[in-house]
């Protein structure tokens, strides 16, 4: 019998999480929870575990996360505190996605209740935030103690199998309508800044094929952990890569104002534009055939190495996986795949943690690089 885990979510990251742990079925007991219990069954069918529903409005939460040793929340980000404290009630290991900067900031707050009841949680363990802070735990780990100047870190994917017009939508949509009207926040000069949404765009250079993308400043938790996590830091930027006609076409419908969530008078009553696009992104369909993406996660590390200026590049690799799961979907999810197996193993310190304190970053990356994900490490000055 193997160790009970859920899967809080039953949508994309929900499903391609279930997907992987399944990899793992002689050592955990999927269990999948939705709202919705013919979601839940119809991705554990597929995973291979057990599917149930829940009355989110009950409590019934908490009880069902009493029988499971750790669950990884796959949520819109907005839902995290509330799933947090159906899981410390529980007693139960957490993990999520993400709480994009700000509820982040507020899960923290809970560190010492998670402390006290002897149970751990790992805040934004997907693929950013999550392993791009677990790569920038690991470049600081390279340099002289207390060095460490700045961390800069970008994400960035392609599809292979999309011409030059394709446009599609790699992860939630409100989450990115979020990333490019929200003013993001940066850390520099040792303070943590506003600045507006989709600023500071750069010409980043990705290895190939992802090569040259246009990388933009989004609200993200990057800036909420690392500046008080890795010693002496005074810089540490974030920057979204998105494809080019996906960075031009959600800048397009900000700039019209589909973003807004003011209602306008429309000829069949009152309409929340930013609902509507929302409504009209989230089903838009899904390409045919095998995915052909590629992802990277790109962070840069400055500091000195034996007291010389040195700047250390780590680089994460995602593919579609074995199971059909495009490059995004297995970047996003295998993260947070893997932390709760550690969590449950009794790995992680009770607590509530970012990722770049709550794992080994050399170990973490050895067992995601057995997962399938591909590293690589540049030392320059």
């Amino acid at each position: 019998m193997g160790t009970p885990i859920a899967v809080l979510g039953a949508g994309a990251m929900g499903s391609a999480a279930a997907v992987l742990l399944a990899r793992h079925r002689s050592e955990v007991d999927l269990v999948v929870l939705d709202v919705d219990p013919r979601r839940a069954e119809a991705v554990a069918a597929r995973a291979g575990g057990v599917g149930r529903g829940f009355d989110a409005r009950s409590g019934e939460l908490t009880m069902v996360l009493k029988e499971v040793r750790a669950v990884a929340a796959c949520l819109p980000y907005r839902l995290n505190l509330e799933a947090m404290e159906a899981a410390l009630a529980a007693g139960c290991h957490y993990a999520d996605l993400g709480g994009l900067f700000h509820v982040t900031r507020r899960q923290l707050e809970l560190h010492e209740r998670f402390r006290e009841a002897g149970v751990s949680a790992v805040l934004g363990i997907g693929s950013a935030p999550g392993l791009t802070n677990v790569l920038a735990r690991r470049g600081a780990d390279r340099l002289d103690p207390g060095s460490v100047r700045s961390i800069e870190i970008a994400d960035g994917a392609v599809d292979l199998d999309a011409d030059g017009g394709a446009f599609a939508v790699p992860y939630s949509a409100e989450t990115i309508l979020d990333e490019f009207t929200e003013p993001a926040m940066v850390f520099e000069d040792g303070e943590l800044k506003e600045v507006p949404a989709g600023s500071g765009v750069v010409d980043w250079t990705f290895p190939e094929p992802v090569g040259v993308q246009p990388a933009m400043y989004t609200l993200h938790s990057e800036p909420a952990t690392l500046p008080f996590t890795i010693p002496g830091v005074r810089d540490v930027r974030w920057r979204l890569a998105l494809p080019r006609a996906v960075h031009e076409g959600f800048a397009l419908l900000v700039r019209i104002g589909l973003a807004s969530r003011e209602p306008v008078p429309t000829a069949s009553g009152p309409a929340v534009p930013r609902e509507v696009l929302a409504a009209i992104l989230g089903a838009m369909p899904r390409p045919d055939g095998e995915p052909k993406d590629v992802e990277y996660l790109d962070v840069w590390v400055s500091g000195t190495r034996e007291w010389s200026p040195t700047v250390v590049r780590e680089l994460a690799r995602f593919d579609p996986s074995p199971e059909g799961l495009s490059a995004g979907a297995f970047g996003t999810a295998i993260p947070i795949a893997v932390a709760v197996r550690w969590m449950a193993d009794g790995r992680v310190a009770p607590g509530v943690h970012p990722p770049e304190t709550a794992f080994d970053a050399a170990a973490f990356v050895a067992d995601l690089e057995r997962e399938g994900v591909r590293f690589s490490t540049e030392v320059g000055s």
